[in-house]
């Protein structure tokens, strides 16, 4: 598939959290989170997930025309109804754009890059604004030392177009695989 990235942006929270400043909060070393998990500080947002992607996104379309499709591609959107995607329009002060989320927890980003190339070979959109943004450090379970170690707060967003016949920019493969078997161990429940 013919694509190519054409914009790129980002949010960093300026607040950062060090490895040695969560470890008493998590009754753990320093060295145990870094050991674990190579994670030696992370982010800490004030803003919601919607104004850190909308951030990120108007960094990705740098002054350039609207998206036709904006894809939002977070781990834990913003709520359940209305989508996330919803939200980033508004923040961008677009209308009637269509969008919608890719929800694949952590893969959400790559496979929202597959769609995104798939719509694009098929000649369904020209544009696409994929926007991933995630606030886990607002969700985390301080008593549950694994994943609390793990997770901070970022934004990031790209613009995705055909590439140019003259250029030999492309996705080249996708390949995903799931297994059931450890579906409660990443629990996070709600909606429903």
């Amino acid at each position: 598939m013919n694509i190519k990235i054409t914009g790129l942006g980002y949010y960093l929270p300026k607040k950062i959290e060090t490895a040695k400043e969560l470890a008493p909060k998590i009754n753990k070393s320093e060295k145990w989170i870094i050991s674990r998990t190579g994670v030696k500080e992370r982010r800490i947002s004030k803003i919601d997930v919607d104004k850190m992607g909308a951030i990120a996104a108007k960094m990705a379309l740098n002054n350039r025309k609207k998206p036709d499709l904006i894809l939002n591609a977070s781990g834990v959107g913003k709520q359940v109804i209305p989508d996330t995607s919803v939200f980033y329009q508004k923040e961008l002060g677009f209308e009637g754009i269509p969008s919608f989320t890719i929800h694949s927890t952590c893969l959400s980003f790559l496979v929202a890059l597959n769609t995104a190339a798939t719509f694009i070979s098929q000649k369904t959109y020209k544009r696409i604004l994929i926007i991933s943004a995630d606030r886990g450090t607002r969700g985390r379970n301080l008593n549950q030392a694994e994943s609390a170690a793990l997770l901070g707060d970022a934004a990031a967003a790209v613009l995705v177009e055909e590439t140019p016949e003259n250029e030999q920019s492309k996705m080249i493969d996708f390949s995903m695989k799931t297994w059931p078997e450890g579906s409660n161990l990443t629990e996070v429940r709600g909606g429903g």
